[in-house]
Protein backbone atom coordinates (compact mmCIF):
# COMPACT_ATOMS: atom_id res chain seq x y z
CA UNK A 1 0.00 0.00 0.00
CA UNK A 2 2.84 2.28 1.04
CA UNK A 3 4.29 2.28 -2.82
CA UNK A 4 0.11 2.86 -4.21
CA UNK A 5 -0.02 6.28 -2.34
CA UNK A 6 -0.52 9.47 -3.93
CA UNK A 7 3.00 11.23 -4.64
CA UNK A 8 4.71 7.77 -3.69
CA UNK A 9 7.75 7.07 -6.06
CA UNK A 10 10.90 4.42 -5.31
CA UNK A 11 13.66 5.32 -7.67
CA UNK A 12 17.38 3.20 -7.34
CA UNK A 13 19.67 4.90 -8.49
CA UNK A 14 23.57 5.09 -8.70
CA UNK A 15 25.40 7.88 -6.44
CA UNK A 16 28.27 8.11 -8.75
CA UNK A 17 29.29 11.69 -9.40
CA UNK A 18 28.59 13.59 -6.74
CA UNK A 19 32.24 14.69 -5.39
CA UNK A 20 32.90 18.67 -5.15
CA UNK A 21 35.70 20.58 -6.03
CA UNK A 22 36.96 23.17 -4.06
CA UNK A 23 35.43 26.78 -4.59
CA UNK A 24 35.64 30.06 -3.72
CA UNK A 25 32.23 31.62 -1.60
CA UNK A 26 31.83 34.75 -0.59
CA UNK A 27 29.58 35.84 2.75
CA UNK A 28 27.85 38.94 2.80
CA UNK A 29 27.12 40.34 6.69
CA UNK A 30 25.56 42.94 8.38
CA UNK A 31 28.07 45.63 9.17
CA UNK A 32 26.67 46.24 12.75
CA UNK A 33 25.12 42.88 13.53
CA UNK A 34 27.32 40.55 11.96
CA UNK A 35 24.52 38.41 10.96
CA UNK A 36 23.54 36.76 7.19
CA UNK A 37 22.26 38.67 4.77
CA UNK A 38 19.95 36.38 2.66
CA UNK A 39 18.36 36.43 -0.57
CA UNK A 40 20.36 39.38 -1.83
CA UNK A 41 21.23 39.74 -5.95
CA UNK A 42 24.44 39.78 -6.64
CA UNK A 43 25.21 41.28 -10.83
CA UNK A 44 28.37 41.31 -12.26
CA UNK A 45 28.78 44.55 -14.42
CA UNK A 46 28.51 44.80 -18.56
CA UNK A 47 26.77 41.21 -18.44
CA UNK A 48 23.23 39.44 -17.76
CA UNK A 49 24.40 37.01 -15.44
CA UNK A 50 23.58 37.06 -11.57
CA UNK A 51 23.10 34.96 -8.82
CA UNK A 52 21.51 35.58 -4.78
CA UNK A 53 22.93 34.73 -1.49
CA UNK A 54 21.51 31.61 0.39
CA UNK A 55 20.36 31.31 3.87
CA UNK A 56 23.98 31.89 5.54
CA UNK A 57 24.62 34.94 3.23
CA UNK A 58 26.65 32.83 1.18
CA UNK A 59 26.81 33.10 -2.87
CA UNK A 60 29.49 31.94 -5.38
CA UNK A 61 29.43 33.61 -8.72
CA UNK A 62 31.57 32.35 -12.33
CA UNK A 63 33.52 35.55 -12.82
CA UNK A 64 37.46 36.60 -13.25
CA UNK A 65 38.89 38.32 -9.70
CA UNK A 66 39.15 41.65 -11.81
CA UNK A 67 35.18 41.76 -12.38
CA UNK A 68 33.45 44.15 -10.79
CA UNK A 69 30.06 42.99 -8.79
CA UNK A 70 26.96 44.55 -7.79
CA UNK A 71 25.18 43.66 -4.86
CA UNK A 72 21.61 44.77 -3.91
CA UNK A 73 18.81 44.23 -1.28
CA UNK A 74 15.87 46.04 -0.35
CA UNK A 75 17.39 46.33 3.11
CA UNK A 76 20.67 47.62 2.50
CA UNK A 77 22.64 50.17 0.14
CA UNK A 78 23.68 49.24 -2.98
CA UNK A 79 27.16 48.00 -3.21
CA UNK A 80 29.52 47.81 -5.97
CA UNK A 81 33.15 46.54 -5.86
CA UNK A 82 35.74 44.29 -7.36
CA UNK A 83 36.35 41.40 -6.21
CA UNK A 84 40.13 41.32 -6.32
CA UNK A 85 39.72 44.42 -3.74
CA UNK A 86 38.43 41.86 -0.88
CA UNK A 87 40.05 40.32 1.81
CA UNK A 88 41.70 36.66 0.44
CA UNK A 89 41.09 35.54 4.07
CA UNK A 90 37.85 36.51 5.31
CA UNK A 91 36.04 36.53 1.69
CA UNK A 92 33.19 38.73 3.64
CA UNK A 93 31.62 41.77 2.63
CA UNK A 94 29.76 43.89 5.06
CA UNK A 95 26.72 46.08 3.68
CA UNK A 96 24.97 48.76 5.38
CA UNK A 97 21.00 49.27 6.53
CA UNK A 98 18.89 52.08 4.56
CA UNK A 99 18.51 53.14 7.91
CA UNK A 100 18.58 57.10 7.06
CA UNK A 101 15.53 56.42 4.38
CA UNK A 102 12.62 58.49 4.37
CA UNK A 103 9.50 56.19 4.74
CA UNK A 104 6.05 57.65 4.85
CA UNK A 105 2.43 55.96 5.02
CA UNK A 106 0.30 56.65 2.05
CA UNK A 107 -3.42 57.71 2.17
CA UNK A 108 -5.15 57.01 -1.54
CA UNK A 109 -8.27 57.35 -3.12
CA UNK A 110 -8.33 54.15 -4.93
CA UNK A 111 -8.56 50.72 -2.63
CA UNK A 112 -4.89 49.50 -2.03
CA UNK A 113 -5.66 46.16 -3.21
CA UNK A 114 -6.75 47.57 -6.38
CA UNK A 115 -3.56 49.47 -6.79
CA UNK A 116 -1.70 45.58 -6.31
CA UNK A 117 -3.99 44.32 -8.86
CA UNK A 118 -2.85 47.32 -11.42
CA UNK A 119 0.76 46.59 -10.80
CA UNK A 120 0.33 43.06 -10.87
CA UNK A 121 -1.40 43.02 -14.27
CA UNK A 122 1.00 45.68 -15.66
CA UNK A 123 3.91 43.77 -14.50
CA UNK A 124 2.41 40.56 -16.56
CA UNK A 125 2.18 42.78 -19.36
CA UNK A 126 5.51 43.99 -19.19
CA UNK A 127 7.91 40.95 -18.90
CA UNK A 128 9.90 39.98 -21.83
CA UNK A 129 8.82 37.48 -24.27
CA UNK A 130 9.73 35.74 -26.38
CA UNK A 131 12.77 35.39 -23.67
CA UNK A 132 14.95 32.25 -22.78
CA UNK A 133 15.76 32.11 -19.16
CA UNK A 134 18.90 30.15 -18.28
CA UNK A 135 18.63 28.73 -15.01
CA UNK A 136 19.72 27.03 -11.69
CA UNK A 137 17.63 25.17 -10.36
CA UNK A 138 17.50 22.97 -6.98
CA UNK A 139 15.22 20.89 -4.74
CA UNK A 140 15.51 19.19 -1.35
CA UNK A 141 12.54 17.22 0.32
CA UNK A 142 12.23 15.88 4.19
CA UNK A 143 9.67 13.43 4.97
CA UNK A 144 9.56 13.42 9.03
CA UNK A 145 12.21 15.79 9.83
CA UNK A 146 14.27 13.68 7.16
CA UNK A 147 15.93 13.95 4.42
CA UNK A 148 14.53 11.67 1.56
CA UNK A 149 15.52 13.34 -1.54
CA UNK A 150 17.72 15.85 -3.45
CA UNK A 151 17.82 17.36 -7.27
CA UNK A 152 19.17 19.98 -9.24
CA UNK A 153 19.73 21.45 -12.82
CA UNK A 154 20.38 23.65 -15.38
CA UNK A 155 17.09 24.22 -17.02
CA UNK A 156 16.41 26.42 -19.97
CA UNK A 157 13.06 27.92 -19.96
CA UNK A 158 11.55 29.33 -23.35
CA UNK A 159 8.83 31.78 -22.38
CA UNK A 160 6.33 32.72 -24.26
CA UNK A 161 2.80 33.95 -24.06
CA UNK A 162 0.77 36.45 -24.17
CA UNK A 163 0.29 40.60 -22.04
CA UNK A 164 -2.03 38.47 -19.78
CA UNK A 165 -0.29 34.83 -19.33
CA UNK A 166 2.92 33.16 -19.92
CA UNK A 167 3.77 29.36 -20.78
CA UNK A 168 6.90 27.83 -20.95
CA UNK A 169 8.74 25.25 -22.93
CA UNK A 170 11.49 23.33 -20.73
CA UNK A 171 14.90 22.16 -21.70
CA UNK A 172 17.20 20.53 -19.19
CA UNK A 173 20.54 20.53 -20.01
CA UNK A 174 22.08 18.80 -16.97
CA UNK A 175 20.39 17.38 -14.29
CA UNK A 176 21.32 15.30 -10.88
CA UNK A 177 19.20 13.57 -8.03
CA UNK A 178 19.85 11.55 -5.48
CA UNK A 179 17.37 9.41 -2.99
CA UNK A 180 18.84 10.42 0.93
CA UNK A 181 17.42 7.06 2.61
CA UNK A 182 18.05 3.51 1.93
CA UNK A 183 15.70 1.14 0.22
CA UNK A 184 14.77 -0.63 3.58
CA UNK A 185 14.03 2.84 5.54
CA UNK A 186 10.65 3.33 7.14
CA UNK A 187 10.78 6.69 6.02
CA UNK A 188 7.83 6.90 2.75
CA UNK A 189 10.45 8.31 -0.40
CA UNK A 190 7.33 10.95 -1.32
CA UNK A 191 7.62 13.43 -4.51
CA UNK A 192 7.24 17.11 -3.01
CA UNK A 193 4.12 17.85 -5.13
CA UNK A 194 5.89 20.74 -7.08
CA UNK A 195 5.94 20.92 -10.82
CA UNK A 196 8.90 22.05 -11.88
CA UNK A 197 7.87 23.26 -15.41
CA UNK A 198 6.16 25.42 -13.72
CA UNK A 199 8.77 27.61 -11.86
CA UNK A 200 9.05 30.42 -13.93
CA UNK A 201 5.32 30.68 -14.76
CA UNK A 202 3.50 30.75 -11.83
CA UNK A 203 5.88 33.85 -10.88
CA UNK A 204 5.11 35.41 -14.69
CA UNK A 205 1.38 35.15 -13.83
CA UNK A 206 1.82 36.37 -10.34
CA UNK A 207 -0.30 32.53 -9.43
CA UNK A 208 0.13 32.38 -5.54
CA UNK A 209 -0.62 35.98 -4.84
CA UNK A 210 -4.00 36.04 -6.85
CA UNK A 211 -5.19 32.94 -5.59
CA UNK A 212 -4.14 34.13 -2.28
CA UNK A 213 -5.83 37.61 -2.82
CA UNK A 214 -8.09 37.95 -5.63
CA UNK A 215 -10.16 34.56 -5.81
CA UNK A 216 -13.75 35.04 -4.53
CA UNK A 217 -12.52 38.52 -3.27
CA UNK A 218 -10.40 37.19 -0.54
CA UNK A 219 -9.19 40.27 0.09
CA UNK A 220 -12.44 41.44 1.76
CA UNK A 221 -10.43 39.27 4.53
CA UNK A 222 -7.41 41.09 4.44
CA UNK A 223 -6.15 44.99 6.31
CA UNK A 224 -3.44 46.66 3.41
CA UNK A 225 -1.22 49.58 4.52
CA UNK A 226 0.72 51.76 1.40
CA UNK A 227 4.34 53.08 2.22
CA UNK A 228 6.75 55.35 0.24
CA UNK A 229 9.84 54.68 0.81
CA UNK A 230 12.73 57.34 -0.56
CA UNK A 231 16.30 55.83 -0.86
CA UNK A 232 19.54 57.43 -0.21
CA UNK A 233 20.20 57.24 -4.16
CA UNK A 234 16.60 59.15 -4.34
CA UNK A 235 14.87 56.70 -6.06
CA UNK A 236 11.19 55.88 -4.74
CA UNK A 237 9.37 52.99 -4.60
CA UNK A 238 6.19 51.55 -3.20
CA UNK A 239 5.54 48.89 -0.72
CA UNK A 240 2.12 47.28 -0.10
CA UNK A 241 2.36 45.37 3.46
CA UNK A 242 -1.23 42.67 3.99
CA UNK A 243 -2.14 40.57 6.83
CA UNK A 244 -5.23 39.10 7.95
CA UNK A 245 -8.16 41.27 9.54
CA UNK A 246 -7.71 40.57 13.23
CA UNK A 247 -10.40 37.90 14.89
CA UNK A 248 -10.91 36.32 11.66
CA UNK A 249 -10.73 32.28 12.05
CA UNK A 250 -9.12 31.18 9.05
CA UNK A 251 -5.79 30.04 8.10
CA UNK A 252 -4.62 33.24 5.90
CA UNK A 253 -1.45 34.76 4.98
CA UNK A 254 0.45 37.96 5.07
CA UNK A 255 3.00 39.85 2.47
CA UNK A 256 5.10 42.47 1.12
CA UNK A 257 4.85 43.55 -2.46
CA UNK A 258 7.31 46.21 -3.72
CA UNK A 259 6.92 48.54 -6.96
CA UNK A 260 8.17 51.21 -8.72
CA UNK A 261 5.27 53.76 -8.81
CA UNK A 262 6.48 55.52 -11.94
CA UNK A 263 6.41 52.27 -13.85
CA UNK A 264 4.27 49.98 -11.77
CA UNK A 265 6.97 47.08 -12.00
CA UNK A 266 7.08 45.12 -8.68
CA UNK A 267 10.95 44.21 -7.57
CA UNK A 268 10.01 42.22 -4.97
CA UNK A 269 7.15 40.05 -4.09
CA UNK A 270 7.39 37.95 -0.07
CA UNK A 271 4.20 36.03 1.13
CA UNK A 272 4.10 34.01 4.24
CA UNK A 273 1.21 31.80 6.00
CA UNK A 274 -0.01 33.60 8.94
CA UNK A 275 1.03 30.52 11.82
CA UNK A 276 -1.37 32.04 14.59
CA UNK A 277 -4.32 30.58 12.30
CA UNK A 278 -2.45 27.48 11.87
CA UNK A 279 -5.79 25.85 13.47
CA UNK A 280 -8.10 26.84 10.83
CA UNK A 281 -6.21 25.47 7.96
CA UNK A 282 -8.10 24.06 5.40
CA UNK A 283 -8.07 19.84 5.10
CA UNK A 284 -8.45 17.96 1.57
CA UNK A 285 -8.85 14.32 0.56
CA UNK A 286 -6.44 13.02 -1.79
CA UNK A 287 -7.27 9.18 -2.45
CA UNK A 288 -7.13 7.11 0.75
CA UNK A 289 -5.28 10.22 2.65
CA UNK A 290 -5.89 13.33 4.25
CA UNK A 291 -3.78 16.71 3.44
CA UNK A 292 -3.29 19.96 4.92
CA UNK A 293 -0.69 23.00 4.51
CA UNK A 294 1.02 23.59 7.79
CA UNK A 295 3.67 26.55 6.04
CA UNK A 296 4.39 28.23 2.99
CA UNK A 297 6.83 31.03 2.33
CA UNK A 298 7.58 32.40 -1.00
CA UNK A 299 10.01 34.68 -2.57
CA UNK A 300 10.29 36.26 -5.55
CA UNK A 301 12.71 38.59 -6.90
CA UNK A 302 12.62 40.83 -10.48
CA UNK A 303 14.53 43.09 -12.66
CA UNK A 304 15.58 44.90 -15.11
CA UNK A 305 18.40 44.79 -17.31
CA UNK A 306 18.85 46.45 -20.45
CA UNK A 307 15.78 47.05 -20.89
CA UNK A 308 14.46 43.32 -20.43
CA UNK A 309 12.02 43.37 -17.72
CA UNK A 310 12.24 39.02 -16.03
CA UNK A 311 12.48 36.98 -12.98
CA UNK A 312 15.52 37.16 -10.61
CA UNK A 313 15.16 34.58 -8.38
CA UNK A 314 12.62 32.42 -6.62
CA UNK A 315 12.74 30.82 -3.82
CA UNK A 316 9.92 28.54 -2.15
CA UNK A 317 9.09 26.76 1.19
CA UNK A 318 6.61 24.45 2.08
CA UNK A 319 5.15 22.14 4.66
CA UNK A 320 2.70 19.54 4.48
CA UNK A 321 0.32 16.92 6.64
CA UNK A 322 -1.02 13.92 5.23
CA UNK A 323 -2.66 10.57 7.37
CA UNK A 324 -5.29 8.87 7.60
CA UNK A 325 -7.06 6.85 10.32
CA UNK A 326 -4.86 3.48 9.35
CA UNK A 327 -1.62 4.24 8.92
CA UNK A 328 0.12 6.91 7.60
CA UNK A 329 0.89 10.57 9.68
CA UNK A 330 3.52 11.99 7.50
CA UNK A 331 4.82 15.65 7.09
CA UNK A 332 6.52 16.60 4.02
CA UNK A 333 8.72 19.90 4.27
CA UNK A 334 10.11 20.74 0.45
CA UNK A 335 12.49 23.64 -0.27
CA UNK A 336 12.81 25.06 -4.19
CA UNK A 337 15.30 28.05 -5.54
CA UNK A 338 15.28 29.01 -8.77
CA UNK A 339 18.34 31.63 -10.12
CA UNK A 340 18.02 33.36 -13.42
CA UNK A 341 21.82 32.88 -14.28
CA UNK A 342 21.63 34.56 -17.80
CA UNK A 343 19.11 35.27 -20.52
CA UNK A 344 18.65 35.64 -24.09
CA UNK A 345 16.02 36.23 -26.65
CA UNK A 346 14.53 33.34 -28.00
CA UNK A 347 14.74 32.31 -31.57
CA UNK A 348 12.66 28.79 -31.05
CA UNK A 349 15.49 27.31 -33.04
CA UNK A 350 15.44 24.27 -29.87
CA UNK A 351 14.41 20.99 -30.81
CA UNK A 352 10.49 20.44 -29.53
CA UNK A 353 11.57 17.20 -29.26
CA UNK A 354 13.66 18.09 -26.33
CA UNK A 355 10.97 19.72 -23.76
CA UNK A 356 10.97 18.14 -20.92
CA UNK A 357 8.05 16.85 -19.97
CA UNK A 358 7.81 15.49 -16.30
CA UNK A 359 6.27 17.12 -13.67
CA UNK A 360 9.46 16.64 -11.54
CA UNK A 361 13.35 16.78 -12.21
CA UNK A 362 14.01 13.81 -9.99
CA UNK A 363 12.88 11.41 -12.88
CA UNK A 364 15.31 12.53 -14.92
CA UNK A 365 18.10 11.25 -12.73
CA UNK A 366 21.91 11.86 -13.20
CA UNK A 367 22.61 13.21 -16.93
CA UNK A 368 25.60 15.84 -16.42
CA UNK A 369 29.07 15.80 -18.21
CA UNK A 370 30.59 18.19 -15.92
CA UNK A 371 30.29 19.60 -12.06
CA UNK A 372 27.56 22.18 -13.58
CA UNK A 373 26.70 22.88 -9.56
CA UNK A 374 30.37 24.75 -9.08
CA UNK A 375 29.43 27.06 -11.91
CA UNK A 376 26.70 28.93 -13.91
CA UNK A 377 26.70 31.04 -10.62
CA UNK A 378 24.37 28.09 -8.92
CA UNK A 379 23.07 28.82 -4.95
CA UNK A 380 25.36 27.69 -2.72
CA UNK A 381 24.66 25.28 -0.19
CA UNK A 382 23.95 25.45 3.70
CA UNK A 383 26.08 23.96 5.90
CA UNK A 384 23.41 21.63 7.04
CA UNK A 385 22.19 21.00 3.07
CA UNK A 386 26.32 20.46 2.62
CA UNK A 387 26.54 17.95 5.09
CA UNK A 388 23.56 15.74 3.43
CA UNK A 389 25.33 15.68 0.33
CA UNK A 390 28.72 15.14 2.06
CA UNK A 391 27.33 11.87 3.75
CA UNK A 392 25.88 10.83 0.23
CA UNK A 393 29.42 11.34 -0.77
CA UNK A 394 30.63 8.94 1.52
CA UNK A 395 28.07 6.33 1.21
CA UNK A 396 29.03 6.32 -2.47
CA UNK A 397 32.50 6.10 -2.22
CA UNK A 398 31.92 3.25 0.34
CA UNK A 399 29.59 1.13 -2.30
CA UNK A 400 31.79 1.89 -5.55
Amino acid sequence: MKKNICLLLLVIFSFKGFSQEKQTIYYLQDIISKKPIENATISIKNSNFGTISNEEGAFQIAVKSDSEISISHLEYKKYSLKLSDLDNDSKIIYLEQNTLELEDVIVTKEPIEQLLLKAINISKSKFNKPIVLNTYYREFLKVNDKYTRFTDGLIDFHMNGNTKKTDSDLIVNQSRAAKLISDDDETLDLASGLDVRKATTKQYNFYTIEKILYDSKNYQDYDFELKSKIEKSGNEVYIINFQPKADLKKYLYKGTVVFDPNTYLISDLEIASDQANIQYTRVINILIIKASMLDLKLKSSFKVSNGNYLLSFTTRKGKIKIWNKKKYNEVIEYKSDLVVTDYKKDDFNYNKKSVYNDKSLYERGNHYTDKFWLKNNSMVLTDEEQQVITRLEQESSKVN
